[in-house]
């Protein structure tokens, strides 16, 4: 089974090793981007405290699905933007 395995590890091996490197001049869109990935978190989790407390004080008048509706909104906003950032952080480093 080993035989016939041998020449892809071969051809795996000979690939040249990558190491990306961030374009000169482009500091500034990456700044640009790390404010705009903070400011979405903390829109998104400020999102979320408020529906929370909309969903503790609908409770009392049986308007709970609203409540619940921002808080999965807000909870997939802030999911979304830390994966762009894994994702973003992947290709800039």
């Amino acid at each position: 089974m080993l035989d016939l395995l041998a020449p892809s590890l071969d051809m795996i091996s000979a690939l040249p090793k990558v190491n990306p490197e961030q374009p000169p001049g482009t500091d500034g869109f990456t700044k640009l981007l790390n404010w705009l990935a903070w400011g979405a978190i903390i829109c998104g989790l400020a999102g979320f405290f408020i529906s929370a407390g909309f969903l503790a004080f609908a409770a009392f008048t049986g308007r709970e699905a609203t409540g619940f509706k921002g808080l999965v909104i807000s909870i997939i906003c802030c999911i979304l933007v830390s994966a762009a950032g894994v994702i973003l952080a992947v290709f800039v480093k």
